[in-house]
């Protein structure tokens, strides 16, 4: 009955979605940049640890402007921060700095600071206080299992986008397309330059080859998903 509520029902499914977008978001960034980029764990964490600096600069900010302004633009902003945080993040390349992943990550934090504190006081601001016990309940599971759906999800999608990608891309690499057949001759004749045989050195462009598309297609499949993450928050903003 608790979630006939509209601030407590809408607030409620709010935070399902924001749970499913800030999860999936940080299941994805250590898995590019150690997979892709080759990061060691430690540099994969530094690389991301400045969310928690964002969060922790936006929780003294929010707690000053929750005094003044409107709960709903608190949140408004804070989901269209997130949501630009992740379109950042759908810009990625194999090239990519360490700050091009750090400064979407600091944004990224600074702007769920401005979705958590107003949610959470908006969504229970009309119970009764013997209300609050089981509503605060109903609320973080909601929000963990939107986590846990997210996560699952974009893994998913990852997967599944990586082999859609390959498709597409593998399906220009032909005997017929001059700019794939340049590729090959020219890895083919650094690895026989190199000493291997001509037909080991025809394998090796060969595995060369698939092993870009591979990693071409995987990176796709991750602009892919943060793409989708970014959406989803913006999703939120009219609800």
């Amino acid at each position: 009955r608790i979630l006939l509520n509209r601030n407590f029902g809408m607030g409620t499914l709010i935070a399902t979605l924001y749970g499913f977008a800030l999860y999936g978001d940080p299941a994805l960034l250590p898995l590019f940049l150690q997979t892709l980029l080759g990061y060691s764990a430690l540099d994969s964490g530094l690389a991301v640890s400045p969310r928690g600096l964002g969060s922790l600069a936006a929780m003294m900010v929010v707690g000053i402007l929750v005094n003044y302004v409107d709960g709903r633009i608190l949140l408004a902003l804070g989901f269209a921060g997130f949501a630009y945080s992740t379109f950042l993040l759908s810009h990625i390349s194999l090239g990519i700095s360490m700050w091009s992943v750090a400064m979407p990550n600091f944004v990224n934090g600074f702007a769920g600071g401005f979705i958590f504190v107003p949610l959470t006081t908006m969504a229970m601001s009309q119970l009764r206080k013997q209300e609050m016990g089981n509503a605060a309940g109903i609320y973080n599971l909601m929000r963990n299992i939107g986590a846990s759906v997210g996560i699952a999800t974009v893994t998913t999608f990852l997967v599944r986008g990586s082999q859609i990608h390959q498709n597409y891309l593998a399906g220009n690499v032909t005997a017929t397309d001059p700019t794939a057949m340049s590729a090959i001759q020219g890895l083919q004749s650094r690895f026989f330059n190199g000493g291997a045989s001509a037909f080991s050195a025809q394998q090796d462009a060969l595995g060369a080859m698939y092993r870009s598309i591979q990693q071409q297609a995987s990176l796709l499949a991750y602009a892919d998903n943060f793409r989708m993450v970014g959406y989803l928050a913006l999703f939120c903003i009219p609800l």
